[in-house]
């Protein structure tokens, strides 16, 4: 899917599987139809009966109560049927808008969540799903029927008289120029309030997620007081617009409707006064034209709510119109890695906003070697990971792991073969036990509880209410920092890729729990020959490492083991080594 995906084609690839079943649902708008018409008409006949100068017989009212009872019956079927066919039909349509939808947006590159609020991407994939329900029910239930229905009464005003149906007609054109113009409006400021809905919601979902600052910072009557803001400035008066030029439309529409409806009241009486109509005929006609009047008036008033929902259902689709940054080449194979070896060749890479982080970066790490990268913030550690991870891309140059291009192999294969220990955690809300096994998808229990042992997490564990069913909370927020990285370390154990990655894993803990997680990653190595890369804030943590490698504004500025470069006196390391030594930050 890309920029052009139209609502349209989205459409017929969820419907087609299902296309015979829309097939059975169309006749049900027809046959209400129908039934309103036979019914109507059976009365006409029947009163044609009854103004007879005649003694009247039951065959007399056979025909007339044959057609309001075959009416009722074949209603009664065919919305049976049709009720058959959504059952069918709409909970796979359904769950196949949600995947599909779900799919794509996942499909979406690092660089897109960065730069979107979470709460306003699950908004529009909330808003397609019920989008497509509203419509759906639209267009089958209310919109097809009211439309056939006025048809219809149109068709038999034209049999019984036309200059009824002309003066119908009239009215009609008047009511659709002047309703269509205004509801037109009213779409666009509708896609308006949609858009800002969108962003309101992404902005609460973003303090909910970040609860625990906005508690900190003593900011709940601050943040609420920004949406209130928002909502007084920017949503309030939108939704004021639109209810204002709704309640002008409103007007206007119901001016035109009851000048129709007493119009052909009088121009009816007129045509029986002079004969032109008989009794049955001004029922008919009377049953008929306020039987158009009303569906014709609540017609518009669908076509409003589908204006105004498909304005919405527009600006929610957009999602699906985003291109998707694609990294993976279409013939890209998969990563196998035999020793680590991981190059880093000629790189070049800024930012969006042009902020050069990589002129011509060069970096060779050894299969099975074990290497530590610091520098200063900002000086380019975390990116040289992103990088890897392929969760941006470099404006030129290679990287390589064991003679192949990560360029060349898939996304998926390549993170499948690195395990990633990050500063802050973030779990899922699910089980303890889940969140371990999540690094190994086939993993069993006993595989997941030999992991945390080794992380020294299992004794914890055990304490929890539901030992590894306990539901950890969203993003872990039940569980310490310290504990969320043993079980960070429990997953990498599990997952026992040949290249870990270690990006300032211990640099927000407390010493003591530092020391403890800084022993659980230790013993880790010590039984896994795989490729670190250890990014690191506190230099001590790296002392046991193979290489060191100092960086300083996107460059390589030392590369040696740690009493090396401690005992060069004018090297950068310890430089930094001694502003550590003499702040107390080992």
């Amino acid at each position: 899917m890309n920029n052009k995906t139209t609502i349209s084609s989205f459409f017929w690839q969820i419907i087609k599987p299902y296309k015979w079943w829309y097939l059975v649902m169309i006749p049900g708008p027809f046959v209400t139809a129908a039934f309103v018409f036979g019914y109507n008409y059976a009365i006409k006949l029947l009163l044609d009966v009854l103004t007879q100068d005649k003694i009247l017989h039951y065959g007399d009212f056979v025909y007339p109560v044959g057609i309001f009872l075959g009416s009722h019956f074949m209603v009664d079927i065919f919305f049976r049927i049709s009720n058959y066919a959504e059952w069918k039909s709409q909970p796979q349509v359904r769950k196949d808008i949600m995947c599909k939808v779900y799919d794509y947006v996942m499909g979406h590159s690092y660089n897109f969540f960065q730069n979107n609020l979470s709460g306003s991407i699950i908004s529009k994939i909330k808003s397609i799903n019920d989008g497509y329900y509203y419509l759906f029910e639209s267009i089958k239930h209310n919109l097809t029927a009211k439309f056939l229905i006025s048809l219809l009464c149109a068709i038999c005003l034209l049999c019984i008289n036309s200059k009824i149906f002309i003066m119908v007609g009239l009215f009609t054109v008047g009511l659709v120029i002047v309703s269509m113009t205004l509801y037109r409006k009213l779409g666009v400021m509708q896609g308006e309030i949609s858009n800002d809905y969108h962003g309101v919601i992404g902005l609460i979902a973003d303090n909910i997620t970040n609860i625990a600052n906005v508690s900190l910072f003593a900011s709940k009557k601050a943040e609420s007081q920004s949406i209130i803001n928002h909502q007084e400035n920017i949503s309030t008066p939108l939704r004021n617009k639109w209810f204002k030029l709704n309640f002008i439309t409103e007007i206007i529409v119901t001016m035109i409707y009851s000048l129709f409806g007493i119009s052909v009241l009088l121009y009816s009486i007129y045509l029986k006064n002079s004969g032109q109509i008989t009794i049955g005929d001004i029922a008919f006609t009377m049953s008929m034209t306020f039987l158009f009047q009303d569906n014709i008036f609540g017609l518009f008033i669908e076509v409003k709510k589908f204006v105004n929902t498909w304005s919405d259902f527009k600006t929610s689709f957009s999602i699906m119109q985003i291109p998707q940054e694609k990294i993976d080449k279409t013939d890209a194979t998969e990563l196998k890695v035999s020793g680590g070896e991981v190059i880093f060749e000629n790189i070049n890479f800024g930012y969006e906003n042009n902020n050069k982080v990589f002129t011509n970066l060069n970096l060779k790490i050894k299969a099975g070697q074990k290497i530590g990268i610091v520098g200063s913030s900002g000086a380019g550690k975390s990116t040289l990971v992103a990088l890897l991870l392929k969760h941006f891309k470099a404006d030129n140059g290679n990287m390589i792991i064991d003679n192949q291009s990560i360029y060349d192999v898939t996304s998926d294969s390549l993170r499948s073969q690195i395990s990633l220990i990050p500063q802050d955690i973030v779990l899922f809300h699910r089980s303890v036990g889940e969140n371990i096994g999540y690094a190994k998808k086939e993993a069993n229990q006993a595989e997941i509880e030999n992991a945390a042992k080794m992380a020294s997490i299992h004794d914890f564990i055990e304490t929890l209410p539901e030992k590894y069913n306990t539901l950890v909370g969203e993003r872990g927020v039940k569980l310490s920092g310290g504990q969320r990285q043993r079980i960070a370390i429990a997953r990498a154990i599990l997952k026992n890729a040949p290249i870990l990655i270690l990006d300032e894993a211990t640099s927000a803990l407390d010493s003591e729990t530092e020391q403890q997680i800084q022993k659980s990653i230790s013993d880790m190595l010590e039984t896994n020959k795989a490729t670190v890369i250890a990014i690191a804030h506190r230099l001590s943590t790296i002392k046991h490492l193979d290489r060191i490698v100092v960086m300083e504004n996107g460059a390589i500025a030392e590369d040696g083991m740690f009493d090396e470069l401690l005992a060069k006196e004018n090297s950068k390391f310890k430089a930094l080594w001694d502003r550590q030594v003499n702040g107390m930050v080992l």
